[in-house]
């Protein structure tokens, strides 16, 4: 992978350590731009703190990223990812809550 690749895998793995540990509790994937739902609807949930997004230089590299996380860590893939998206984005999965 490219040092760009590496870059992102470093801030999304450090990012993860930071509010989560586990990385089977978080989900990966791209998106090609901004406005992709998954971040309106942690920013709605006032959780966007536990969402993190790097943009890559093409899909490509975004695609390595989005693989090794998904093959190597046991993250889930994210359902509306884009393959055409350069924009990595993980986010720690929703948990049930009991009432």
């Amino acid at each position: 992978m490219p040092s760009m690749s590496n870059g992102i895998i470093a801030d999304i793995t450090a990012h993860i350590r930071r509010f989560g540990g586990d990385s089977t509790a978080w989900c990966v994937g791209t998106t090609r731009d901004w406005h992709n739902p998954v971040f309106d609807s942690r920013q709605n949930e006032d959780r966007d703190y536990d969402l993190i997004c790097r943009e890559a230089y093409t899909p490509a590299p975004a695609r390595a990223v989005r693989d090794y996380f998904v093959t190597q860590c046991g993250t889930a893939p994210a359902n509306d990812s884009s393959p055409d998206g350069k924009l990595v984005h993980a986010y720690k999965k929703p948990t049930l809550q009991v009432r």
